[in-house]
């Protein structure tokens, strides 16, 4: 790897990243977004107490140490509050930092693996569903980009056999960790370089100092609060663990919906790997996954098993057609750096199984990147050109991203209409249900969640109420933990709103927390109504 190559590269890292930047700043605050700014706007104002307040995100208020929150997104926004207010589309910018350091270690690790695709490769990863669409406030792309920073330190240490990129490593990786706890993988990954590479004073090093940082913060917890942010969120509310059978059995029912998200977040990706090798068939695959794709963008049905089948069967040819290009890495290329790369994805994939509460195209970031970058690796081995295979698989994580972007507006639009209407009686409270992106422009215009059993509704209020298509699915804005009935006798309905459109395709919440990213539907997008209150109603969950 030469730096005449290598900079022109990082070039194409800082427009990536631009790019990357401007398209999130057109998307509104969607699903855990919420979460992530409530907090960050709590540590605007209050940086030495990061948990010592009440935060309502599920049935009722409770103790911000509940909420899985770890602490390095949320300070960095709650800076960037603090200097220029709570500006969604300025807060979007200020993420730019995470983006150029995802775009630069990604260019790197291009170069370190896959020398000569520097530019390709890290358009082909950078532009893909996992890191494109899943950019938003969340804390899955900053902590990958910290990630990277962590490895790319570490593997340029351990190369170079320099002592200070090692330490550097050790630090970023602790501060990665508790950006989010899927990046507890990260100092496996180190390990498994320097096997491979026989660098284990190295590994040692850069280990023990991410633990350290880590434990460190969990430690100051400890002494404030009495407890660790961590091992609460852990332990969660099981006041027993798990025995072995069920444990396992949990983790396996997880197989299925993360391959269905990985089947759709990796097909741009995969038929760019397939074009390198065997371009007819690649060519006749993509022709046959638009086939079974167009249903989702244009059709509308209650039955989307189907939907799922197809996705998890491009997962499993995805698996395949990876298993192949690698077979074929492992003969024609250096075999350590070809082995660390499918042990890496290994190990990411045991992660995302072994740290995943539920399903979601999130869990898979990591796993995706991984097996991109070996993609990437396989392609260069081949010395095949790819402009028009890469221009397709970035237009199809644009397309994917647009539709994610066009699904997230009902939520911020029907907020804001709602609290036209209702706010034109001044003096009124006007009170809410509903969760994710809709919670958080009902909150920023002035209304209160209702907590069953405990908000008491008098004559002349107002409640914004979601109205969900049915009982039986999993819908947006959903609050199963704070549910709740209409009482006819108590309200009176002013009138319902309604975001409806042509297109099918949706992404929330099945990106955000399902079985495959995008999917159709058979109902409106979001619908609201809106009610006074005649009588005084206290509702009672359901």
């Amino acid at each position: 790897m030469g730096q005449l190559a290598l900079k022109p590269a990082y070039r194409w890292a800082w427009m990536a990243a631009l790019a990357l930047t401007a398209l999130n700043g057109l998307k509104p605050a969607v699903v855990d977004d919420t979460a992530y700014l409530l907090f960050a706007r709590h540590l605007s104002q209050h940086l030495a107490d990061p948990y010592g307040f009440e935060m309502f995100w599920n049935a009722v208020p409770e103790p911000a140490m509940g909420v899985l929150m770890p602490p390095v997104l949320p300070y960095w926004l709650g800076l960037g509050i603090a200097i220029f207010g709570e500006h969604l589309l300025l807060l979007k910018f200020w993420l730019f930092p995470f983006a150029l350091i995802l775009c630069r270690s990604t260019a790197w690790l291009v170069a370190r693996f896959a020398p000569g695709r520097e530019r390709t490769g890290l358009i082909v990863i950078a532009f893909s569903p996992a890191v494109l669409v899943l950019f938003n406030f969340m804390l899955d792309v900053p902590a990958l980009a910290l990630g990277l920073a962590a490895l790319r330190l570490f593997i340029g240490g351990c190369d170079r056999q320099r002592m200070l990129p090692i330490v550097a490593s050790g630090l970023v990786a602790g501060l990665a960790m508790q950006t989010k706890y899927s990046l507890l993988v990260l100092p496996v990954v180190f390990v498994w370089y320097a096997l491979l590479h026989r660098r284990w004073a190295a590994a040692v090093i850069a280990v023990s100092l991410a633990t350290g940082v880590f434990w460190a913060w969990e430690y100051w917890l400890i002494q404030k609060y009495g407890h660790s942010h961590f091992w609460v969120n852990a332990k969660g509310d099981r006041d027993e663990a798990l025995n072995l059978a069920d444990a396992l059995d949990a983790r396996l029912s997880l197989v299925r919906p993360l391959l269905g998200q990985f089947g759709g977040l990796m097909l741009g990706v995969s038929l760019w790997v397939a074009s390198a090798y065997r371009p007819r068939i690649a060519l006749g695959a993509a022709f046959v996954c638009a086939v079974f794709l167009i249903p989702v963008f244009l059709e509308s049905q209650s039955e989307w098993h189907g939907a799922l089948l197809t996705f998890q069967i491009f997962g499993g040819a995805i698996l395949c057609n990876y298993w192949c290009a690698t077979w074929k890495m492992l003969r024609d290329a250096e075999w350590s750096d070809s082995l660390f790369l499918v042990g890496w994805v290994l190990l990411e994939a045991a992660g995302a199984l072994g740290l995943s509460p539920f399903p979601a195209a999130r869990r898979m970031l990591g796993v995706c990147f991984a097996i991109s970058l070996l993609g990437v690796r396989a392609v260069a081995v081949s010395g095949v050109s790819l402009r028009s295979a890469t221009a397709g698989s970035v237009a199809f994580s644009l397309l994917i991203f647009a539709v994610d972007c066009w699904d997230a507006r009902p939520e911020k639009i029907l907020a804001e209409r709602a609290a036209e209407v209702a706010q034109s009686a001044p003096g009124a409270t006007v009170w809410f249900n509903g969760h994710w992106g809709f919670q958080y422009y009902c909150d920023r215009a002035g209304m209160l969640p209702v907590v069953p059993g405990q908000s008491t509704l008098r004559p002349g209020d107002w409640l914004v109420y979601p109205v969900i298509p049915d009982d039986g699915g999993f819908y947006r804005p959903w609050h199963g933990g704070a549910s709740f009935a209409i009482d006819p006798d108590c309200v009176e309905k002013i009138m319902t709103l309604t975001w409806d459109d042509p297109l099918m395709a949706q992404t929330i919440p099945n990106l955000y927390g399902g079985s495959m990213p995008i999917r159709n539907r058979n109902h409106p997008r979001l619908k609201v109504a809106i009610y006074r209150i005649v009588a005084p109603w206290l509702p009672r969950r359901e």
